[in-house]
């Protein structure tokens, strides 16, 4: 069944004796009548995807980008607080103060809840098209595998550790925190570093976060994210130099004292009283100050010679760390002179454009703007403005987008490097580039069309790019034509009143590939319009590109393109009847 067969059912057709304006092989116009029975929907023909709609979570729910903020700081707590409580306290605050270990516990319930919130959670995927079925989403779920890994995320191994430390304490007291028992039920804490393999990918996701990119000043938000992560990899680095002064006396106690490591040969040599003690339970802030003072001569190759290794594993894992400080530094010096001289061309002409558009937007006289001006979306313009610059820059062919920010462009725009090809290599380059998606159209398929006259209809294919919101029946240039999606989901509708229906899975399949067949002015009211969900991409082909192809190739218009042209013809003439029918 073709595509405007499937979409009859979807839509409440009705005609009877009704005169079409058809084309008979000589291209002139011809009268023939059609009769057609009313067609409506059966409940299992509605589409399975639209089944629990109601319980999906879409990207853009106030609260679900509430949460996915609230998500980002517990994964970002757990990376700075799990490797402080196995390198420097040892686990003493969740044993010792049961407000901090009530606000883990909190945490970590955080991340049970995310589990199963997830099974209802909307989302991208990596051709920019929303997946919004609930079997879906399941399915990719389970299959990605981090179903198990966030289940193992969520064990709750801070309340095995606080309950398997409460116990040993009031056994043995605080030497009970050395216990092998305990140190495991804390190791197995690691489990939720493993959500950090996420976290770019949740904050990209993340509707908040991206609007906090875009609304700064990108110099300044480039340098901050490099401080962040210096003092996230030093916080690192010193609780790794932590644990290695602890492998040593297996005790952060009075022992640690008594036998040979970095910690007491520093204080044997530089202690002064009332100074910083690094030696004692209770004394894990002292402790991880001086494990940062290290971390942080390391990284910045300073060195002042204090603090210095001294057994031998000591002495190996201190070259692995400063080996590591070094390529990490190199790392960060060599991208902060990238983002204050020489940043990449497509990044220089995204920030030029941004900067640009929130000039403009700043210059808005009015924010407001009536429904049916601004469209049916509920975001903002100055939030979609922002929005289409970025997706732009991440999903555009183009490099950094037009220059002449024109929406559509043709083929040898897209891709320059076609106008220096000899003749017979254009052709061919601009069939491999479109073959795939002209083959779609029945009429414009290799069953009908040869290569060359594939090749020459690709070479007058353009390539659009829309934004989430915008609407489309025509381009006030090219007029109307074919769209083949290569990204990105369409809303249809037609007329004032008429029903819509999702377009899913339209990568690489065409949409209103019959109705574009029609004249201009047949039906023009009820004539498709699509609004596009998210930021998509098209090869747009016109329609008179089409009709000079169907007048020199008779067999693709009278095997095919005849037919393709009537049923499109009694859709719009049914919708037509339907609309102007006493209710």
């Amino acid at each position: 069944m073709n595509e405007e067969e499937s979409e009859s059912k979807m839509e409440e057709t009705a005609s009877s004796n009704a005169t079409v304006p058809l084309l008979d092989d000589h291209g002139l116009e011809a009268q023939s009548k059609i009769t057609r029975k009313t067609v409506r929907p059966r409940p299992e023909e509605v589409n399975a995807s639209l089944k629990g709609l109601r319980w999906i979570i879409f990207p853009d729910n106030r609260l679900a980008q509430v949460w996915d903020m609230v998500m980002i700081m517990a994964i970002w707590f757990y990376a700075f607080a799990l490797p402080f409580q196995i390198g420097i306290s040892g686990g003493y605050f969740i044993v010792y103060f049961r407000s901090y270990f009530a606000f883990q516990v909190v945490i970590n319930s955080i991340f049970f809840f995310d589990v199963w919130l997830t099974f209802f959670r909307a989302f991208k995927d990596k051709d920019g098209k929303l997946v919004y079925s609930l079997k879906s989403i399941r399915r990719a779920y389970f299959r990605s595998g981090w179903f198990f890994v966030n289940i193992l995320a969520c064990t709750p191994t801070t309340i095995i550790m606080y309950a398997n430390g409460q116990r040993l304490i009031n056994n043995v007291g605080m030497d009970a925190l050395a216990d092998h028992n305990f140190r495991l039920s804390m190791l197995l804490n690691l489990f939720k570093l493993f959500r950090l393999a996420r976290i770019n990918r949740v904050m990209k996701q993340s509707e908040l976060i991206n609007s906090m990119w875009e609304r700064a000043r990108i110099e300044v938000a480039l340098c901050l994210k490099f401080s962040f992560t210096i003092v996230l990899v030093a916080h690192w680095i010193a609780c790794m130099w932590g644990i290695i002064a602890y492998q040593s006396s297996q005790s952060f106690g009075d022992e640690m004292g008594d036998t040979l490591n970095w910690i007491s040969n520093w204080k044997n040599s530089s202690y002064v009283e009332g100074g910083l003690d690094p030696i004692g339970w209770s004394n894990a802030m002292d402790r991880y100050w001086l494990c940062l003072f290290w971390s942080i001569q390391s990284i910045t190759s300073i060195g002042y010679g204090n603090i210095v290794p001294v057994t031998s594993e000591e002495y190996a894992f201190a070259n692995f760390l400063m080996l590591l400080c070094g390529v990490f530094w190199a790392y960060i010096i060599g991208n902060l002179v990238e983002v204050v001289t020489s940043m990449s061309s497509k990044q220089r002409a995204y920030f030029a454009r941004m900067g640009e558009a929130n000039a403009m937007v700043r210059d808005f006289t009015t924010m407001e703007l009536p429904a049916e001006v601004s469209g049916t979306t509920h975001t903002r313009t100055s939030k979609r403005v922002r929005r289409f610059i970025t997706n732009q820059r991440d999903l555009s062919t183009l490099e950094g987008g037009r220059e002449d920010g024109q929406n559509a462009c043709a083929l040898n725009e897209a891709y320059p490097t076609l106008d220096v090809l000899s003749p017979d290599l254009k052709r061919i380059c601009a069939l491999h580039l479109t073959h795939d998606m002209l083959e779609t159209v029945p009429y414009l398929s290799s069953k009908f069309l040869s290569s060359n006259e594939q090749a020459e209809l690709g070479l007058k294919c353009f390539s659009m790019e829309f934004a989430k919101g915008d609407r489309f029946k025509a381009h006030p240039e090219l007029g109307r034509g074919c769209l083949i999606f290569t990204r990105g989901m369409a809303v249809s509708t037609r007329g004032e009143a008429s029903t819509f229906a999702f377009r899913q899975d339209l990568k690489g399949r065409p949409i209103n590939a019959n109705e574009v067949l029609v004249e201009d002015g047949c039906h023009e009211k009820y004539q498709m319009t699509f609004e596009f969900t998210g930021f998509s991409k098209v090869l747009f082909v016109p329609r008179t590109a089409i009709l000079e192809t169907l007048a020199r190739n008779r067999r693709a218009w009278a095997d095919c393109g005849r037919w393709k042209y009537l049923s499109a013809a009694v859709i719009l003439m049914s919708c037509e009847e339907r609309a102007n029918a006493p209710t």
